[in-house]
Protein backbone atom coordinates (compact mmCIF):
# COMPACT_ATOMS: atom_id res chain seq x y z
CA UNK A 1 0.00 0.00 0.00
CA UNK A 2 2.60 2.53 1.10
CA UNK A 3 5.14 1.56 -1.49
CA UNK A 4 2.59 1.95 -4.28
CA UNK A 5 1.55 5.39 -3.00
CA UNK A 6 5.08 6.58 -2.47
CA UNK A 7 6.37 5.49 -5.84
CA UNK A 8 3.38 6.97 -7.65
CA UNK A 9 3.01 10.28 -5.84
CA UNK A 10 6.21 11.28 -4.06
CA UNK A 11 9.19 10.28 -6.11
CA UNK A 12 10.38 11.54 -9.45
CA UNK A 13 9.03 9.18 -12.07
CA UNK A 14 10.82 7.43 -14.88
CA UNK A 15 12.46 9.19 -17.80
CA UNK A 16 9.40 9.49 -20.00
CA UNK A 17 6.87 10.46 -17.33
CA UNK A 18 6.05 13.53 -15.28
CA UNK A 19 4.64 13.47 -11.75
CA UNK A 20 1.75 15.77 -12.42
CA UNK A 21 -0.06 15.65 -15.78
CA UNK A 22 -2.99 17.95 -15.15
CA UNK A 23 -3.49 21.68 -14.90
CA UNK A 24 -6.52 23.54 -13.59
CA UNK A 25 -8.24 25.97 -15.89
CA UNK A 26 -8.68 29.57 -14.82
CA UNK A 27 -12.25 29.10 -13.64
CA UNK A 28 -11.36 26.29 -11.26
CA UNK A 29 -13.40 23.74 -13.21
CA UNK A 30 -12.43 20.11 -13.64
CA UNK A 31 -8.71 19.58 -14.34
CA UNK A 32 -7.75 19.71 -17.99
CA UNK A 33 -5.67 16.76 -19.12
CA UNK A 34 -2.42 17.84 -20.73
CA UNK A 35 -0.19 15.44 -22.70
CA UNK A 36 3.08 14.78 -20.90
CA UNK A 37 5.10 15.98 -23.89
CA UNK A 38 3.25 19.31 -23.77
CA UNK A 39 4.04 19.82 -20.11
CA UNK A 40 7.69 18.97 -20.35
CA UNK A 41 8.42 20.78 -23.58
CA UNK A 42 5.86 22.57 -25.71
CA UNK A 43 4.10 24.66 -23.09
CA UNK A 44 7.19 26.68 -22.27
CA UNK A 45 9.84 25.81 -24.83
CA UNK A 46 11.50 28.30 -27.10
CA UNK A 47 10.23 27.00 -30.41
CA UNK A 48 13.41 27.61 -32.34
CA UNK A 49 13.77 24.14 -33.76
CA UNK A 50 11.70 21.98 -36.05
CA UNK A 51 13.06 18.85 -34.39
CA UNK A 52 10.77 16.58 -32.42
CA UNK A 53 12.08 17.44 -28.97
CA UNK A 54 10.22 14.53 -27.42
CA UNK A 55 12.78 12.25 -29.05
CA UNK A 56 15.68 14.10 -27.44
CA UNK A 57 14.63 14.47 -23.84
CA UNK A 58 17.13 12.43 -21.88
CA UNK A 59 19.91 14.52 -20.31
CA UNK A 60 23.05 12.81 -19.17
CA UNK A 61 22.44 11.33 -15.74
CA UNK A 62 25.00 9.86 -13.38
CA UNK A 63 24.48 8.01 -10.15
CA UNK A 64 28.10 7.87 -9.13
CA UNK A 65 27.17 9.68 -5.90
CA UNK A 66 24.14 7.54 -5.15
CA UNK A 67 23.59 3.84 -4.53
CA UNK A 68 20.31 2.17 -3.64
CA UNK A 69 20.62 -0.21 -0.72
CA UNK A 70 18.34 -3.06 -1.76
CA UNK A 71 20.19 -5.47 0.54
CA UNK A 72 18.76 -3.63 3.53
CA UNK A 73 16.09 -5.71 5.30
CA UNK A 74 13.81 -2.69 5.14
CA UNK A 75 14.39 -2.28 1.41
CA UNK A 76 10.78 -1.26 0.83
CA UNK A 77 11.77 2.08 2.34
CA UNK A 78 14.07 2.73 -0.58
CA UNK A 79 13.54 3.76 -4.17
CA UNK A 80 15.49 2.48 -7.12
CA UNK A 81 18.04 4.23 -9.28
CA UNK A 82 15.53 4.02 -12.11
CA UNK A 83 12.99 6.01 -10.14
CA UNK A 84 15.59 8.64 -9.26
CA UNK A 85 16.94 9.00 -12.78
CA UNK A 86 15.47 12.49 -13.11
CA UNK A 87 17.84 13.63 -10.35
CA UNK A 88 21.49 13.72 -11.32
CA UNK A 89 23.55 12.14 -8.55
CA UNK A 90 25.78 15.20 -8.37
CA UNK A 91 22.76 17.39 -7.56
CA UNK A 92 21.82 15.14 -4.66
CA UNK A 93 25.44 15.08 -3.50
CA UNK A 94 25.49 18.87 -3.38
CA UNK A 95 22.25 19.29 -1.50
CA UNK A 96 22.25 16.30 0.84
CA UNK A 97 24.01 18.02 3.76
CA UNK A 98 22.34 21.38 3.26
CA UNK A 99 18.86 22.30 4.44
CA UNK A 100 16.47 23.41 1.73
CA UNK A 101 16.33 27.20 1.66
CA UNK A 102 13.37 28.44 -0.33
CA UNK A 103 14.79 31.80 -1.34
CA UNK A 104 11.56 32.96 -2.93
CA UNK A 105 9.85 32.87 0.47
CA UNK A 106 12.53 34.90 2.22
CA UNK A 107 11.89 38.64 2.70
CA UNK A 108 13.48 41.07 0.29
CA UNK A 109 16.68 42.41 1.86
CA UNK A 110 17.48 46.07 2.38
CA UNK A 111 19.53 47.21 -0.60
CA UNK A 112 18.60 44.21 -2.79
CA UNK A 113 18.44 45.18 -6.45
CA UNK A 114 15.01 44.74 -8.01
CA UNK A 115 13.89 44.85 -11.63
CA UNK A 116 10.64 46.38 -12.91
CA UNK A 117 9.09 45.43 -16.23
CA UNK A 118 7.00 48.41 -17.34
CA UNK A 119 4.32 46.96 -19.62
CA UNK A 120 1.42 48.66 -21.36
CA UNK A 121 -0.86 46.88 -18.86
CA UNK A 122 1.08 47.80 -15.73
CA UNK A 123 4.32 47.16 -13.84
CA UNK A 124 5.80 43.84 -12.67
CA UNK A 125 8.65 44.02 -10.15
CA UNK A 126 11.03 41.08 -9.83
CA UNK A 127 13.88 39.89 -7.64
CA UNK A 128 16.58 37.54 -8.95
CA UNK A 129 18.76 34.85 -7.37
CA UNK A 130 22.28 34.87 -8.83
CA UNK A 131 23.57 32.50 -6.13
CA UNK A 132 21.34 29.73 -7.51
CA UNK A 133 21.21 30.51 -11.25
CA UNK A 134 24.17 32.80 -12.05
CA UNK A 135 24.12 32.43 -15.83
CA UNK A 136 20.37 32.89 -16.18
CA UNK A 137 20.49 35.99 -13.96
CA UNK A 138 23.47 37.50 -15.78
CA UNK A 139 21.83 36.83 -19.13
CA UNK A 140 18.50 38.38 -18.10
CA UNK A 141 19.97 41.44 -16.36
CA UNK A 142 22.44 42.18 -19.14
CA UNK A 143 19.73 41.97 -21.77
CA UNK A 144 17.50 44.17 -19.63
CA UNK A 145 20.18 46.83 -19.09
CA UNK A 146 21.06 46.85 -22.78
CA UNK A 147 17.47 47.46 -23.84
CA UNK A 148 17.16 44.07 -25.51
CA UNK A 149 13.68 43.51 -24.05
CA UNK A 150 12.38 47.03 -24.71
CA UNK A 151 9.41 46.82 -27.04
CA UNK A 152 9.28 43.03 -26.83
CA UNK A 153 5.83 41.44 -26.42
CA UNK A 154 4.48 38.63 -24.30
CA UNK A 155 3.89 36.33 -27.23
CA UNK A 156 2.29 33.46 -25.33
CA UNK A 157 -0.11 33.62 -22.39
CA UNK A 158 -2.03 30.72 -20.88
CA UNK A 159 -4.45 31.43 -18.03
CA UNK A 160 -3.94 29.03 -15.15
CA UNK A 161 -0.36 28.46 -16.28
CA UNK A 162 2.08 31.23 -17.28
CA UNK A 163 2.92 34.25 -19.42
CA UNK A 164 5.95 34.07 -21.75
CA UNK A 165 8.06 36.74 -23.43
CA UNK A 166 11.63 37.66 -24.25
CA UNK A 167 11.63 36.94 -27.97
CA UNK A 168 12.44 40.12 -29.96
CA UNK A 169 10.86 38.50 -33.03
CA UNK A 170 7.61 38.03 -31.12
CA UNK A 171 7.13 34.59 -32.65
CA UNK A 172 8.40 32.26 -29.95
CA UNK A 173 11.13 31.11 -32.33
CA UNK A 174 13.68 33.89 -31.80
CA UNK A 175 16.02 35.39 -29.27
CA UNK A 176 19.52 34.58 -28.13
CA UNK A 177 21.67 34.72 -25.04
CA UNK A 178 24.14 37.51 -24.30
CA UNK A 179 26.90 35.11 -25.33
CA UNK A 180 25.43 34.57 -28.80
CA UNK A 181 24.82 30.86 -28.26
CA UNK A 182 22.50 28.91 -25.96
CA UNK A 183 23.51 28.10 -22.40
CA UNK A 184 22.54 25.13 -20.27
CA UNK A 185 20.08 24.45 -17.48
CA UNK A 186 20.97 25.41 -13.92
CA UNK A 187 19.47 22.93 -11.44
CA UNK A 188 18.51 24.04 -7.95
CA UNK A 189 16.43 22.48 -5.19
CA UNK A 190 16.16 25.86 -3.47
CA UNK A 191 13.99 27.51 -6.14
CA UNK A 192 10.52 26.20 -7.00
CA UNK A 193 7.84 26.92 -9.56
CA UNK A 194 5.67 28.76 -7.09
CA UNK A 195 3.08 31.22 -8.41
CA UNK A 196 5.13 34.27 -9.40
CA UNK A 197 8.30 32.34 -10.27
CA UNK A 198 10.45 33.80 -13.05
CA UNK A 199 12.08 31.07 -15.14
CA UNK A 200 13.83 30.47 -18.43
CA UNK A 201 12.12 28.91 -21.42
CA UNK A 202 14.24 26.36 -23.21
CA UNK A 203 14.31 24.08 -26.23
CA UNK A 204 15.76 20.69 -25.38
CA UNK A 205 17.84 22.20 -22.57
CA UNK A 206 19.20 25.14 -24.58
CA UNK A 207 18.33 28.59 -23.19
CA UNK A 208 18.50 31.94 -24.94
CA UNK A 209 16.49 35.03 -24.02
CA UNK A 210 12.93 33.83 -23.53
CA UNK A 211 11.47 33.71 -20.04
CA UNK A 212 8.12 33.13 -18.38
CA UNK A 213 6.30 33.98 -15.16
CA UNK A 214 4.16 31.34 -13.45
CA UNK A 215 0.57 32.56 -13.10
CA UNK A 216 -1.36 29.49 -11.91
CA UNK A 217 -3.11 30.33 -8.63
CA UNK A 218 -4.42 26.91 -7.64
CA UNK A 219 -3.32 23.29 -7.70
CA UNK A 220 -5.51 20.48 -8.91
CA UNK A 221 -7.12 18.33 -6.22
CA UNK A 222 -4.89 15.32 -6.84
CA UNK A 223 -1.69 17.31 -6.38
CA UNK A 224 -2.97 18.85 -3.16
CA UNK A 225 -3.79 15.40 -1.82
CA UNK A 226 -0.33 14.13 -2.79
CA UNK A 227 1.31 16.99 -0.89
CA UNK A 228 -0.87 16.44 2.16
CA UNK A 229 -0.04 12.74 2.18
CA UNK A 230 3.68 13.39 1.82
CA UNK A 231 3.94 15.39 5.06
CA UNK A 232 4.35 12.32 7.23
CA UNK A 233 7.19 10.86 5.20
CA UNK A 234 9.80 13.61 5.16
CA UNK A 235 12.10 11.65 7.50
CA UNK A 236 11.85 8.54 5.38
CA UNK A 237 15.14 7.20 4.01
CA UNK A 238 15.18 6.97 0.23
CA UNK A 239 18.59 5.40 -0.30
CA UNK A 240 22.30 5.71 0.36
CA UNK A 241 25.11 7.72 -1.15
CA UNK A 242 28.32 5.97 -2.16
CA UNK A 243 29.97 6.89 1.16
CA UNK A 244 27.19 5.14 3.07
CA UNK A 245 25.28 8.19 4.27
CA UNK A 246 21.56 8.19 3.72
CA UNK A 247 19.41 10.24 1.41
CA UNK A 248 16.18 11.31 3.12
CA UNK A 249 12.99 12.74 1.71
CA UNK A 250 13.63 16.02 3.56
CA UNK A 251 16.74 16.51 1.42
CA UNK A 252 14.37 17.05 -1.49
CA UNK A 253 10.99 18.15 -0.10
CA UNK A 254 9.77 20.41 2.71
CA UNK A 255 6.50 21.18 4.46
CA UNK A 256 7.08 24.86 3.71
CA UNK A 257 7.04 24.00 0.01
CA UNK A 258 3.79 22.05 0.37
CA UNK A 259 2.15 24.84 2.35
CA UNK A 260 3.05 27.52 -0.16
CA UNK A 261 2.01 25.56 -3.23
CA UNK A 262 -1.32 24.65 -1.65
CA UNK A 263 -2.03 28.20 -0.47
CA UNK A 264 -0.94 30.13 -3.56
CA UNK A 265 -0.56 27.76 -6.51
CA UNK A 266 2.21 27.20 -9.00
CA UNK A 267 3.42 24.56 -11.45
CA UNK A 268 5.33 22.00 -9.33
CA UNK A 269 5.53 19.53 -12.21
CA UNK A 270 8.26 21.74 -13.72
CA UNK A 271 10.60 21.53 -10.71
CA UNK A 272 13.89 19.63 -10.87
CA UNK A 273 12.93 16.77 -8.60
CA UNK A 274 9.81 16.05 -10.65
CA UNK A 275 10.77 16.60 -14.28
CA UNK A 276 13.88 15.50 -16.14
CA UNK A 277 13.52 18.44 -18.53
CA UNK A 278 12.78 20.96 -15.80
CA UNK A 279 13.12 24.70 -16.21
CA UNK A 280 15.56 27.03 -14.48
CA UNK A 281 13.86 29.32 -11.97
CA UNK A 282 16.01 32.41 -11.45
CA UNK A 283 13.70 35.05 -9.97
CA UNK A 284 10.32 35.86 -8.49
CA UNK A 285 7.63 38.54 -8.64
CA UNK A 286 7.60 40.76 -5.55
CA UNK A 287 4.94 43.18 -6.79
CA UNK A 288 2.54 43.18 -9.72
CA UNK A 289 0.96 39.73 -9.71
CA UNK A 290 -2.32 41.47 -10.47
CA UNK A 291 -0.71 42.62 -13.72
CA UNK A 292 0.48 39.06 -14.43
CA UNK A 293 -3.10 37.87 -13.91
CA UNK A 294 -4.44 40.55 -16.23
CA UNK A 295 -1.96 39.58 -18.94
CA UNK A 296 -2.72 35.87 -18.58
CA UNK A 297 -6.43 36.46 -19.02
CA UNK A 298 -6.47 38.66 -22.12
CA UNK A 299 -8.19 37.36 -25.23
CA UNK A 300 -5.87 35.27 -27.36
CA UNK A 301 -5.74 33.57 -30.69
CA UNK A 302 -3.64 30.87 -32.33
CA UNK A 303 -0.67 29.56 -30.32
CA UNK A 304 -2.02 31.39 -27.24
CA UNK A 305 -0.83 34.72 -28.63
CA UNK A 306 -2.71 37.76 -27.26
CA UNK A 307 -5.01 39.34 -29.83
CA UNK A 308 -3.64 42.74 -28.85
CA UNK A 309 0.07 43.20 -28.18
CA UNK A 310 1.20 43.26 -24.56
CA UNK A 311 4.47 45.13 -24.65
CA UNK A 312 7.42 45.46 -22.29
CA UNK A 313 7.90 49.17 -22.87
CA UNK A 314 11.04 49.48 -20.79
CA UNK A 315 12.84 47.99 -17.78
CA UNK A 316 14.12 49.88 -14.76
CA UNK A 317 16.21 48.97 -11.72
CA UNK A 318 16.19 50.12 -8.11
CA UNK A 319 17.47 49.06 -4.70
CA UNK A 320 14.89 47.99 -2.14
CA UNK A 321 14.48 50.49 0.66
CA UNK A 322 16.56 53.18 -1.00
Amino acid sequence: MFKKFYFGAITALMATTILFTTACNNNGDEPIDVPTSDISHSNIDEENSSEDLSQNNEPAVTFSAYESNWSNPDHEDYISDEELMILDGSILEYFRDKPIILHQLQPVAQGEELVTLHTNLGDITLRVFPEEAPMAVENFLTHARNGFYDGVVFHRVIPGFMIQGGDPDGTGAGGESIWGSPFGLEPSLNLRHFRGALAMAHAGGAMGSQFYIVQNDRLDFGTIQDFENMRGYLNMPLGRFSDGTRLYAHHIYSEEEFDHFIAYGGTPHLDWHRNQMAHTVFGHVVEGMDVVDTIANVSRGANDRPNEDIIIERISFFYYGE
